[in-house]
């Protein structure tokens, strides 16, 4: 259990979140005709912190205290009127690793990729004319992951890609 979810933040977060479903299906009907899908984005900072708790938590059962967490970021996704944790990259001073969500509530449960942070490559990208859907890819010889957010809301893909290239350096 985290810090967040012991201190009762994470109910309040369960509730910042549904107080915007309605707003979300009355701009489904205002806006939705001409294409314009809106996001609740309602409580999405507040879980962005439960999952950053959460996989500081899993990262120092798979690498021991002595490997912990040096920036992380979580793949946020549209889904309606909620959103959803998909993926998730960890980095430290070693390893990248990517973790995978069984939903939007659970736990990193499965790890999609595990190396050493020289067998692995992080590069940014934008979406829509570098506003919409930023995010960067994680890419080693067996595939590519991508972590992707939404504009606006607090994700960063730029700690995570300064703690990998320092990762690689300090292995050279």
């Amino acid at each position: 259990m985290t810090e967040f979810e012991k201190s009762g933040k994470l109910e309040l977060a369960r509730e910042v979140k549904a107080k915007g479903r309605p707003t979300f299906w009355r701009d489904v009907v205002l806006y939705g005709f001409i294409g314009l899908t809106p996001v609740n984005r309602r409580g999405s900072s507040e879980y962005r912190t439960w999952t950053i708790e959460q996989l500081a938590l899993a990262t120092a059962y798979l690498l021991g205290p002595d490997e912990p967490l040096l920036a992380a970021e979580v793949s946020v996704y549209d889904v309606w009127d909620t959103w959803s944790r998909k993926l998730a990259v960890v980095v430290t001073a070693a390893h990248v690793l990517v973790f995978r969500f069984e939903s939007a509530e659970g736990q990193p449960r499965r790890i999609a990729m595990a190396r050493r942070a020289t067998d692995v490559k992080i590069e940014p990208h934008t979406g829509l004319s570098g506003f919409f859907l930023p995010g960067f890819d994680v890419t080693d010889r067996t595939g590519r992951w991508t972590i992707q957010g939404f504009q606006g809301d607090k994700f960063n893909s730029d700690p995570v890609i300064v703690a990998w290239r320092q990762a690689v350096k300090n292995a050279r």
